[in-house]
This record gives C-alpha cells, structure tokens and sequence, in this order.
C-alpha cells in the first residue's frame, strides 16, 4: 500500500484494503464515525469493512447487498453496515442510518451516492477508484475527504496515523 496524494492510498491487492480497514479500526477506537463508501461493483468497499471488523475480533462480515443493513458487536463497538444499491433514495430513510449517530459506533454506507447524509456528525466519505494504468485488476486508488468539521480532525489525524505506519 502507498500513499497517493493528500488523503488517497493505492491498494495493490485485497489484502491491502484489508489492512486499510484494520487501519481504521486500531486508529477509531472511541469515536464515533459514519464512513460514505462508493464505488463500483467490486470495488473493495464491503473488504474494506470486513478488515475493520476482523481488527476487532468480528469474522462473519458479510455484504449487506439483500439484507441491507447489518449490525455486528465487536471490540465494545456497535457497527452499522448497510449497502443503498437496491433501494430506492426515498426508502433511504426508513432504514433509520442516523440512530448510529452514537459516540461509540461507527456507520458504513455502500453506495452512498444514492442517499443525502447530513449532520453535525463526523462523517468521512472514501471513493474507490481504479487506476486509469493499472497493471492489476486489484489495484485500487481510495480518496479519503471529510464531509464535515466533525469528520475533519479525526481524517487528518488518521491520513498522518497510516503514513507513519506504512515509511515503518
């Protein structure tokens, strides 16, 4: 994994990406966070959360692509997972996303695009790119940007947090 730019990093392999979730979990351990994911299919994003959670001891991470939401317990924490992709932007609201806005609880969104999020709670959004030239199917450029000044000093803290570990 390498760092790109100001807040982006260039994930060569799902592997990568894991570690990048795992990242988030060791870095988040008492704030509260909802993190906006988009991408295409099979971009990365539910690995993206499955790295989180196994950095916190939940194994049984699966896509909510049907389920639409998923709740896991793990590490004390309380995370929301929930994928838009088959619903409609006006059904958004009955999923009730906003009941995670708790000091401990993160809240993932895949296919965040499809929904409005707005409040006072921290709140980053991650876009998952391929690389225009990449060499691999795996690559994966992640562009990390803060959506609020709630969400702004926790991503700067964080973009620093993982360029220290990846020049270890």
């Amino acid at each position: 994994m390498k760092r790109i730019g100001p807040s982006g990093f260039l994930s060569e392999s799902e592997e990568d990406t894991r570690k990048l979730g795992s990242y988030m979990a060791g870095f988040l351990r008492e704030n509260g966070l909802r993190i906006l994911l988009r991408g295409g299919l099979g971009a990365g994003k539910t690995v993206l959360v499955r790295g989180f959670c196994e950095a916190l001891g939940f194994t049984k991470v699966r896509s909510p692509s049907f389920t639409l939401v998923n709740q896991y317990k793990a590490g004390g924490r309380t995370i929301i997972h929930s994928d838009l992709y088959r619903i409609e932007s006006n059904d958004i609201e009955e999923l009730e996303l906003d009941r995670g806005e708790e000091e401990n609880t993160i809240v993932f969104v895949e296919w965040a695009e499809k929904g409005t999020f707005s409040s006072d709670f921290p709140t980053w959004e991650l876009c998952f790119h391929s690389p225009a030239a990449s060499s691999s199917p795996c690559e994966r450029i992640i562009v990390f940007r803060s959506l609020n000044p709630g969400g702004e000093k926790l991503l700067s803290y964080f973009i620093r947090f993982v360029s220290e570990v990846l020049s270890e």
